[in-house]
């Protein structure tokens, strides 16, 4: 009678448990679904903020120089008969508008998808994104790669561009820096993206704050984006000593292990 007692105080702690484990992975199971919500919510909201901004764009820079082309060229078939100087004036006007609105539609293309990403690869598109910077908003920026090259895979080299586009972005509009260094080096099973600037600074949580409620840079959704590769980002800075992004990312063979 003694041993009966024993086995089914035994069983029951054996099924205590099994529903104890049960419990917990239910659990897992509901934050693991929690997370990829947010990570989906997160990537939808990064993908309405630059349809916005591109509907922006060509709203307020490419319609406004097509509306005024348009009357340059309607005023010049006024002028023509009567007033041919102004005319020609017109004309040259026009043309102007037109050449440089091509050079804003080609601009507006390269940030979209560069074509030399797809064309030769991720380091002369990185280094095509540092000239533009340099030439567009005087911005030095320095460049140090491992060499040879880390190969890398299209999807993954889509997002390390994304990911420096968008920070060189951030700097140029809010940081107020003279110089940035971009470095990409392989350590280990790792690849680790480095952005360095001497820009005024910022409180991260802050900058990450901001960020998830779309009042400022797109910090939140690059770091949703690499996580969804299975790798992290951070921003490490204070105020008035300047700002580090920096990303690392499991090499392909290594897609499934924990950064």
């Amino acid at each position: 009678m003694h041993d009966d007692t024993e086995e089914r105080a035994a069983l029951r702690r054996k099924l205590d448990d099994v529903l104890l484990q049960q419990r917990e992975l239910i659990e897992r199971l509901q934050k693991g679904q929690d997370y990829f919500q947010h990570l989906a919510r997160s990537v939808w909201r990064v993908q309405e903020d630059e349809r916005r901004r591109l509907a922006h764009e060509l709203h307020d820079g490419i319609g406004h120089s097509l509306t005024a082309l348009i009357h340059l060229v309607a005023q010049a078939t006024d002028a023509l008969g009567e007033r041919p100087d102004e005319a020609r004036d017109r004309l040259a006007r026009a043309r102007d508008v037109a050449q440089s609105t091509l050079k804003d539609t080609r601009d507006l293309s390269r940030l979209l998808r560069p074509q030399i990403l797809d064309d030769l690869g991720l380091e002369p598109a990185l280094r095509w994104l540092a000239r533009t910077y340099q030439d567009d908003h005087r911005l030095a920026v320095s460049l140090e790669f491992d060499q040879p090259f880390p190969e890398v895979d299209g999807d993954l080299s889509t997002l390390i561009f994304r990911v420096t586009q968008e920070s060189l972005s951030n700097i140029a509009k809010h940081a107020a820096a003279t110089h940035v260094n971009v470095s990409l080096r392989r350590r280990s099973i790792y690849l680790t993206l480095a952005i360095r600037d001497d820009g005024a600074g910022c409180d991260p949580e802050a900058a990450f704050a901001a960020s998830s409620q779309g009042r400022s840079s797109g910090l939140g959704g690059m770091r949703d984006r690499v996580r969804l590769f299975g790798g992290m980002l951070r921003l490490d800075s204070k105020p008035g000593e300047g700002s580090t992004v920096s990303a690392q990312f499991p090499l392909p063979s290594t897609a499934g292990a924990a950064p």
